[in-house]
């Protein structure tokens, strides 16, 4: 039998495929024929949808929230909670904490479906609706006269508001997210109506 290579060839040989395999997976990540062929195929966006949801939201952002970070997750139990569905005390959204005033972009296109306040509950918020996905979000907490008015169309990464004060009753700045299925119009989500954001957030090919 003929002798094994030595040690160091074996390494050599072996760093030569790493690298051909990196590049040939940078070339594959880098052609959107290839990614737009891959989803196609798998009865997924085709290639105009894909490229646009591989658009990213602003860096320094969480949930599109500037300096953002989850503060409250979703159906997490919190007793005495008021706000949750059929009393059973969840907390029906994503809170996402930031400074007063930081920026809350938006995740993807659509338009603005209802607006309003909501004392002691959503505070300053409003509906957004995403026709491709046909799902719906509300925000809430937000800054007076920061939001978008009814009518408005976004695309992703345009600012739909900014994070509201701690002066309505809240124990800290931050922006509740909810997202339903379907267009709710003007009315808020209900806490019986919701959906885990993260399904629309995914649903509209958002890094997760």
């Amino acid at each position: 039998m003929p002798a094994s290579a030595p040690p160091r060839s074996r390494r050599s040989v072996k760093r030569t495929m790493a690298a051909a395999l990196t590049a040939a997976g940078l070339l594959l990540a880098l052609s959107p024929t290839t990614a737009a062929a891959d989803s196609t195929a798998a009865g997924r966006a085709p290639v105009s949808q894909a490229v646009d949801a591989a658009a990213a939201l602003p860096a320094g952002t969480w949930w599109g929230v500037a300096g953002g970070r989850t503060t409250s997750n979703y159906n997490e139990y919190f007793p005495g909670y008021q706000f949750g569905c059929n009393g059973d005390q969840r907390h029906k959204g994503v809170d996402v904490g930031a400074p007063t005033g930081n920026r809350i972009h938006a995740w993807g296109r659509g338009r603005v479906v209802g607006r309003g306040y909501d004392p002691g509950g959503y505070n300053r918020w409003i509906q957004v609706y995403f026709p491709s996905v046909d799902m719906s979000l509300t925000l809430g907490h937000l800054l007076d006269g920061s939001e978008m008015r009814v009518g408005t169309t976004f695309t992703r990464s345009t600012v739909w508001a900014k994070v509201g004060t701690k002066s309505d009753g809240l124990n800290h700045a931050h922006v509740h997210f909810r997202a339903a299925r379907g267009n709710h119009g003007a009315a808020p989500i209900g806490p019986c109506e919701d959906m885990n954001p993260f399904i629309l957030w995914n649903a509209l090919g958002l890094p997760s």
